[in-house]
C-alpha cells in the first residue's frame, strides 16, 4: 500500500507538439493537475496573479511555443505552464480501448484533444507476458531480477495501470533505446523517477508503488519535485509535489513534516504559518531532520 497522502492528486503529463510562434486560439477546457501558479505573462519571470488548485477547470485561450498557455477561469486570468494541464474530454467520449488515452496537442489551429492508442500487450502469468513487437519497449515484472508476472509497453504515456499491475512493479527491463519514467501516482503524479537502464530491483520509493508510467526515447526535461516526510531520515507517511504552493496544509500533513527530499534542482520553502507567513526556511538539498523552529510545525509550503 502506498504511503503517499491522497490530498495531492497526481500530476498529469500532456504531450505537446509545439510549433514556433503564438498559436491561434481555439478554446479548450482543461484541468490543473497540481497547485499551479497563474502568471501575468508566459514565463516564470512574470509575477504570480493567482494559483490554481488541483482539478480546477480552466479554458485555454492560446498557447506559445515555449509551452505556456493563456487561460481564463473563475479568478484572475493569466498564463500557466501547459505541462501541468490535462484536457477535459467531452461527455461520452472516453476511449474504449485499454491502451488508448486522451492527449492535449498544440497545433497551428490552437489546442485540441485527440485519442492516441498504443499497441502494447497485456500482462501474463509465470513471467511470460505478452510483449509488443520487438523494438523500443519496456517490460515490467512483479518479482526481482525480471521474474514473475509481467507486461510490456511501447513508447507512450500510460496515465494509469490496470488493477493487476498497479502497485506491483519490482523490476524493469529495457529494450532498444527505450527509457521509462515511473510515477507513484496516477496521471504521472509525483514521486517520479527516470529509469535509463534495466533495474533488477526498484528502490524503496517505487518498489510495488508505481501507478503510471511513460516509455520514451531520447531525454525528458528534469522533473522538479519535493517530498515531505513525517519522520526523520525520510521515513513514515509522506506527500510529494511539483512546483507550486499550498497555503494551508490539510490536517493529515499540518504540523507533521520532519524531513525533506528534493529532486531535479527543486527548492522548497516551509513556513510555520499559513499562506507562507511567519518563520520560513528555504532548502535546496535533502534535509534528514528539520531544526527546532520547523520540525512538526510547518503549515504551508512552496516548491519552485
Amino acid at each position: 500500500m502506498k504511503r503517499i497522502t491522497d490530498f495531492l492528486a497526481g500530476v498529469g503529463i500532456a504531450t505537446l507538439g509545439l510549433i514556433g510562434g503564438t498559436m491561434a486560439a481555439l478554446a479548450l477546457d482543461a484541468t490543473a493537475t497540481t497547485w499551479l501558479n497563474v502568471r501575468e505573462g508566459p514565463g516564470t519571470s512574470f509575477g504570480v496573479a493567482d494559483t490554481l488548485y488541483p482539478d480546477e477547470t480552466v479554458t485555454i485561450e492560446e498557447c506559445e511555443a515555449g509551452g505556456w498557455c493563456r487561460i481564463t477561469h473563475a479568478g484572475p486570468d493569466g498564463w500557466v505552464n501547459s505541462s501541468y494541464l490535462e484536457p477535459v474530454p467531452a461527455p461520452g467520449s472516453a476511449p474504449s480501448e485499454p491502451n488508448c488515452r486522451f492527449e492535449l496537442t498544440l497545433g497551428p489551429g490552437g489546442p485540441s484533444l485527440s485519442i492516441v492508442c498504443d499497441s502494447g500487450g497485456g500482462g501474463g502469468g509465470g513471467g511470460g507476458g505478452l510483449p509488443p513487437a520487438a523494438g523500443d519497449r519496456a517490460c515490467f515484472y512483479d518479482g526481482p531480477n525480471f521474474t514473475g508476472d509481467s507486461f510490456c509497453r511501447n513508447v507512450g504515456i500510460y496515465l494509469s495501470l490496470p488493477a493487476i499491475a498497479n502497485d506491483r512493479i519490482t523490476s524493469v527491463e529495457l529494450h532498444g533505446a527505450a527509457k521509462v519514467r515511473l510515477c507513484e501516482n496516477t496521471n504521472m503524479g509525483p514521486y517520479c523517477r527516470d529509469v535509463t537502464s534495466s533495474e533488477a530491483r526498484l528502490g524503496a520509493y517505487l518498489n510495488n508503488k508505481v501507478s503510471s508510467l511513460r516509455v520514451y526515447t531520447g531525454s525528458l526535461p528534469a522533473m522538479k519535485q519535493a517530498c515531505f516526510f513525517e519522520n526523520a531520515a525520510y521515513g513514515g507517511d509522506h506527500f510529494c509535489m511539483r512546483p507550486g504552493r499550498i497555503n494551508v496544509l490539510p490536517p493529515t500533513a499540518n504540523d507533521s513534516i520532519t524531513s525533506i527530499a528534493v529532486f531535479g534542482g527543486a527548492q522548497a520553502t516551509l513556513c510555520v504559518d499559513t499562506s507562507l507567513s511567519g518563520y520560513c526556511r528555504t532548502v535546496a538539498t535533502n534535509v534528514p531532520v528539520l531544526g527546532p523552529f520547523l520540525n512538526d510545525k510547518a503549515s504551508s509550503v512552496f516548491v519552485e
